[in-house]
């Protein structure tokens, strides 16, 4: 579909609402909640020596959570609540799905209206926060801090033969990211509210099977694990840039505004393989899965000030979480070929940090060393 000049601006202003609302949201949530969240459990060492707040990710699951719900219910206003297109389920017509190759099979049991794919998103991007969340969480704040990246958790783990907490991060955040890639790509949510409705025990039955497997003739392994793949990565990327106060939030924000802004604007909302008709124009903006993330990255932000002045960190809590909403979003607006170069992009940065150390590499880099930096008055 051709994205009109109007249909972008509004798609920008969407975007920008999102994310400025979720910054004030979460500079709010910090004012109340920083004299309650200085309990000895919720506080760590900085790179200082320093102890601060170590678990303000919380608010960035919180507001990231509420965003992803006030954009679903912003789309629905399109065609009204969990509209359900049915139709034969199998290969969609080539046209329906830009950028993806004729042999790269994608979700079409979906003949699927924006509003049920991006009632499904939010969804898929509400339970990764929320997942990833208490992931980081129980590593914040019962961590192994004596080992650092996969492979010593891993050796760790097998010579005390009891999964660290990194580890357990690392397994169940695979596990989360293989769910909320099924529901995002292939997963019908929307049918749990079909017009059978909870008393046909039948109908529920169907949904679940939908949930967990997709349909047979639309779900494949290939879309799903290259999907969980990026989603995972995506998350313990920015736990690795997470070294230094605001780095991750910086990191984060890039990849937003360089990457998923300008496919929502000027791209396609869905290369995935959703349609597009009967849609109104004034809510079209509403179905970009950029806007999924921009709650977490905007929360991020409203936190930087502060966590620049080191009255706290994200922690795993916060970082991890908003890795996988920008991994999911990125999985959402990408055809297969940018998928599998964003997977080996990030599988690369990922094996490069178990031998190199990235604060070294950037601040052995003049222009990475001063955007690190900007803005802390503790390391200029």
């Amino acid at each position: 579909m051709t994205i009109s000049a109007g249909i972008a601006v509004r798609t920008a202003a969407a975007l920008a609402l999102i994310l400025v609302g979720s910054a004030v949201a979460a500079a709010l949530l910090w004012r109340l909640a920083r004299p309650r969240m200085r309990r000895q459990r919720w506080t760590g060492v900085n790179y200082r020596g320093q102890r601060i707040i170590a678990t303000s990710g919380l608010l960035v699951v919180a507001v990231g959570v509420a965003s992803a719900s006030v954009v679903a219910a912003l789309a629905r206003r399109a065609t009204g609540w969990f509209a359900y297109v049915s139709g034969s389920i199998g290969r969609a017509p080539a046209e329906v799905f830009e950028g993806s190759g004729p042999l790269d099979l994608v979700p079409t049991d979906a003949l699927r209206t924006p509003p049920v794919a991006s009632a499904t998103g939010a969804v898929a991007t509400a339970s990764a926060l929320v997942a990833f969340g208490l992931l980081g969480y129980r590593d914040d704040t019962r961590g192994d801090g004596d080992a650092s990246g996969f492979a010593a958790h891993l050796a760790r783990s097998l010579r005390t033969r009891r999964l660290t907490t990194g580890a357990q991060k690392a397994l169940g955040g695979g596990a989360v990211a293989l769910l909320s890639v099924q529901i995002l790509l292939f997963g019908n949510v929307a049918v749990l509210w079909s017009s059978r409705g909870w008393g046909d025990g039948y109908a529920v039955m169907r949904s679940f099977e939908h949930l967990v497997i997709g349909s047979h003739e639309s779900w494949t392994m290939i879309p799903w694990l290259r999907g969980a793949a990026v989603v995972a990565l995506s998350a313990n990327l920015l736990n690795l840039l997470d070294r230094a106060p605001g780095r991750a939030t910086k990191a984060a924000l890039a990849w937003w505004l360089c990457g998923l802004v300008p496919a929502a604007v000027f791209g396609s909302p869905w290369p995935q393989g959703f349609r597009f008709a009967e849609v109104g124009a004034g809510w079209f903006a509403w179905h970009s899965p950029a806007l999924w993330a921009a709650g977490a990255v905007g929360a991020a932000v409203g936190l930087l000030r502060s966590e620049l002045a080191e009255a706290h960190m994200l922690g795993d809590t916060g970082v991890n979480p908003l890795g996988a909403a920008l991994g999911l979003a990125t999985v959402a607006m990408s055809p297969a070929s940018v998928e599998w170069a964003v997977l080996a992009f990030l599988a690369a940065l990922n094996l490069a940090s178990e031998r190199w150390s990235f604060s070294r590499i950037i601040d052995a880099v003049p222009p990475l060393r001063w955007l690190d930096r900007l803005g802390s008055p503790y390391r200029n």
